[in-house]
């Protein structure tokens, strides 16, 4: 897959062309990006994704702080690889772009720099200022700039449409299963190890506590997980079992979630690596014992249980 950071100076051969955030690649945008890929085989042309960066939310919202999402550009730009599809062009999300009208967009981006021949469309895509562009809009510009349009349905499963809010929304309450079951993928988080103060250690649990690289990925509800870890630099797969919470048996926490993983059988100092983590299943709620003694004891019961689910 060849990327683009921009569209201008861009060139294809009869280009079919998709567009979106694609925030997480799910089977939905699979399904999009599979039928673009099989329409520019069949009219001989190039593949090619348009997506953009910043997620328009974080330019458009006022406080952007509180927003989180599933993949940064470069997870994103991985994902969209391993779907085949033969480009990838990123426009740049400004203020300037946001106000730009649906119409202009078709004609000036899609139209006059991407050349598109056919455009393939999700079944509630909407783009444009004020989000004022549909299926409508891209009807009209298609029949007065001479392009083909195919609309495509939603991915249903278990009744409901596929999207990138509903996965949020499930990984929100913790049912990381059914998430992976709508991204096609386990759920992960990328993040670097970070200095701790030592307590997993002290209790024969070490523990890396992990800052992700992107600054708005969804972290999933609080709770204790069994997890795959890869470690950069290193080519296993570690078991392993993490922690989303406050850490509320420990005197003196700050009230600061923390994310932290206990990678079974690895050695070695992780301060400083990247590490990601690939969310397997939920074990339990984060919960207060009445000593460090009994935490330890819960998290020996928690190791055990890690260790079978994920080596069955």
């Amino acid at each position: 897959m060849k990327v683009y950071h921009g569209y201008t100076g861009v060139s294809f051969s009869r280009p079919v062309i998709t567009m979106g955030v694609f925030d997480g690649v799910h089977l939905g945008h699979r399904m999009l990006l599979r039928r673009v890929t099989e329409e520019a085989v069949r009219d001989g042309g190039d593949a090619v994704a348009v997506t953009f960066d910043p997620h328009p939310r974080i330019v458009l919202t006022g406080d952007p702080g509180h927003l989180s999402f599933l993949t940064d550009l470069d997870e994103r730009t991985e994902l969209l690889r391993e779907t085949g599809i033969g480009h990838l062009v990123v426009i740049p999300f400004t203020p300037e772009l946001s106000r730009m009208t649906a119409s202009s967009f078709v004609e000036s981006i899609l139209c006059r720099h991407l050349g598109v021949r056919h455009l393939v469309t999700g079944f509630n895509h909407h783009f444009g200022r004020q989000h004022e562009g549909d299926s409508k809009t891209i009807m009209e510009c298609s029949a007065r700039m001479g392009f083909r349009v195919t609309r495509e349905d939603a991915f249903i499963i278990d009744g409901e449409a596929v999207s990138s809010s509903l996965v949020r929304k499930i990984l929100g309450e913790g049912n990381i299963e059914k998430a992976a079951s709508l991204l096609g993928y386990d759920y992960f988080i990328r993040g670097r190890v970070v200095s701790g103060r030592k307590i997993g250690r002290n209790m024969g649990f070490p523990t890396a506590n992990i800052s992700p690289l992107f600054a708005h990925k969804l972290i999933p509800r609080t709770g204790v997980y069994a997890v795959e870890a890869t470690v950069e630099d290193r080519p296993e797969k570690y078991i392993a079992m993490l922690n989303i919470g406050l850490r509320p048996t420990i005197a003196g926490g700050d009230g600061v979630r923390t994310i932290e993983v206990h990678l079974i059988d690895f050695s070695g100092d992780l301060y400083g690596k990247v590490v990601t983590v690939s969310f397997r299943h939920r074990l339990r709620d984060e919960m207060k014992f009445e000593n460090v003694d009994a935490l330890a004891a819960q998290l020996a019961c928690d190791r055990e249980t890690t260790i079978a689910l994920l080596r069955r």
